[in-house]
């Protein structure tokens, strides 16, 4: 059979909110195939976009989606349609093995009523037993500052900003950052920056640790991030880059290798203190700036 799944960054999303549709192909031993991405038409709709998304996978012949969240007018169209829908907020390699394993229910409802935004109740945060921020605690303590440079809607800045004692959470895209905005505005340690990470208003050397998860790899100008991430972080301060791993389906078609992420800062001072397997498909590596 096959499912669709709207991505974005490599993560499931909403189906009005995702970069990507994938069609997924599940074959009968357990194993599945990426058989097609194409952009996602609701970033060029109006209003009801997730619905755009919705209508596209039935004209590629799926009606089994995986989403983040689902409001009440596209769950209405789906079930008019005949359109299953699965909920899973996490990595899409996980929400697929999820779905084959059977750990994932049929929606039987919105995820959110239709004033509540985009992230309200959700039934699988992610798959039972994966620590989804475990990985980022030998990395943090209180009282930090701390810079999430692509943050995209906020996966991270809900982890950074009970350490942080303050969070930049900055990303070039206006919808991500409303979103942002709306989950952490209230919060007074939580900066947010509408800007472009190759150069963003933070202020030089004030930074305890840079934090970017599936972004680096998706820069133009790697040298400018390279020369901003240097300009903002305090000697000593700590750059996390997650990337995918070289050999991974999954992800951008240009995937670089932590010897890649790591020849990209070498030149500016940084040096590599350590390397983490976060997932079967991510790496992360742990960079320090020396001068």
């Amino acid at each position: 059979m096959r499912i669709a799944i709207s991505v974005s960054n490599g993560f499931v999303s909403g189906p009005g909110e995702g970069d990507e549709v994938w069609i997924v192909e599940v074959k009968d031993d357990g194993s599945y195939e990426v058989v097609e991405r194409y952009e996602n038409p609701a970033r060029y709709a109006q209003q009801v976009r997730g619905v755009f998304m919705l209508r596209s996978v039935l004209d590629h012949g799926v009606n089994t989606v995986i989403l983040s969240e689902i409001g009440p007018p596209g769950y209405r169209w789906a079930v008019e349609k005949g359109i299953r829908i699965y909920i899973f907020e996490g990595r899409v390699e996980d929400a697929i093995r999820a779905f084959i394993e059977g750990k994932l229910s049929e929606a039987q409802g919105p995820t959110h009523g239709e004033h509540h935004g985009h992230h309200g109740h959700h039934w699988h945060r992610h798959v039972e037993g994966f620590g989804e921020y475990e990985f980022l605690k030998p990395y943090v303590s209180s009282g930090l500052v701390i810079a999430d440079l692509g943050c995209g809607e906020g996966r991270y800045c809900d982890f950074f900003k009970d350490y942080a004692s303050k969070l930049y959470c900055v990303d070039i895209d206006e919808a991500a950052i409303e979103e942002v905005r709306r989950r952490f505005g209230n919060y007074g340690n939580v900066t947010i920056l509408n800007e472009d990470i190759t150069h963003t208003s933070i202020p030089s050397g004030s930074v305890d640790l840079v934090f970017m998860s599936n972004v680096f790899h998706d820069v133009d100008d790697k040298e400018a991030a390279v020369k901003e991430i240097s300009r903002i972080l305090k000697p000593g301060g700590r750059l996390l880059i997650i990337e995918f791993k070289e050999n991974v389906l999954f992800g951008p078609p240009f995937k670089l290798s932590p010897e890649e992420v790591e020849e990209y800062f070498s030149g500016a001072g940084f040096v590599r203190e350590g390397y983490a397997e976060v997932s079967p498909y991510h790496y992360m590596l742990i960079l320090k700036k020396m001068r």
